[in-house]
């Protein structure tokens, strides 16, 4: 599974927000993305019914799936960005060119990319490719 871009805002939000030891609220991640609560309320229970989010008693919570779904499109993103650099693209274009499809790809095209580009360590702009 693939997630979208904007299942990992939300994703993004709320693991930003466990990493500094609570759950996040779905107010705190309305603010954050400056949408309406219902929205967020939508989408966090979305997010909950795929199992890449949990809620606990404090708050809510990234599942390990919600991680690797995060780090899948992370990787797939910086992979395209680095081929595109490769290819002459401008960093910062490039980096708007991986969003229109980072997240379609397959991941067996984003590996094979991956190989051919001498499995780097880094992105363009010198962010960690996360492994597999």
């Amino acid at each position: 599974m693939r997630i979208s871009n904007r299942e990992f805002l939300y994703l993004l939000v709320i693991k930003g927000v466990n990493d500094k030891g609570s759950g996040a609220t779905i107010f705190g991640v309305a603010k954050a993305l400056g949408i309406s609560t219902a929205s967020a309320y939508e989408e966090i229970n979305h997010l909950i019914r795929k199992g890449l989010a949990e809620k606990r008693g404090d708050g809510i919570y990234i599942t390990e799936e919600g991680i690797r779904e995060m780090n899948s499109l992370i990787r797939a993103h910086r992979v395209i960005e680095t081929l595109l650099v490769k290819a002459g693209i401008d960093p910062d274009k490039a980096c708007e060119l991986a969003k229109m499809f980072d997240e379609t790809l397959p991941e067996e095209v984003v590996e094979k990319l991956y190989e051919y580009l001498g499995r780097p360590s880094k992105c363009p702009h010198g962010r960690e490719i996360p492994s597999t």
